[in-house]
């Protein structure tokens, strides 16, 4: 008697096809403003602080500028640098302002990297196939 159970895989095949339509889900693509302003922002050391603290709980900013040791007119522009690339989003309660990160623009900056994750494998075993891939076509 066979199994009427199939194992189906949750991770299709990586194809081309596949990888324009995952690109185009998330609307990013290698020439996408929002991937330039996300790494523009991320480039900055105090910003990938600012997001670290983020990724544990929301902040007040008032908070993250004591937490981070930043003077306020400077917090100040490094989450209006983050929340214009969407990495954050700010709320304000009187006269508090809270920021979170936007889980969503992040995700979909996770999918753009993820299209490469398929071809990673080691660095040695990328290289060594590019090699003799060279050779053979010789």
């Amino acid at each position: 008697m066979s199994n009427p159970y199939k194992v189906l895989s949750l991770t299709p095949t990586p194809t081309p096809l596949y990888l324009t339509c995952m690109l185009s889900i998330n609307n990013l693509d290698i020439n996408s403003p929002q991937l330039d302003q996300a790494f523009e922002a991320l480039a900055n050391p105090k910003r990938r602080a600012i997001m670290d603290t983020l990724s544990y709980r929301p902040a007040t900013i008032a908070g993250l500028a004591a937490e981070h040791k930043l003077s306020l007119p400077a917090i100040h522009r490094h989450i209006r640098t983050l929340e214009e690339a969407g990495l954050i989003q700010r709320k304000k309660v009187g006269r508090t302002n809270f920021v979170a990160l936007k889980r969503k623009t992040l995700r979909a900056i996770q999918s753009w990297f993820s299209q490469y994750q398929s071809y990673w494998g080691t660095d040695e075993e990328t290289l060594e196939n590019y090699i003799n891939r060279a050779h053979k076509s010789r």
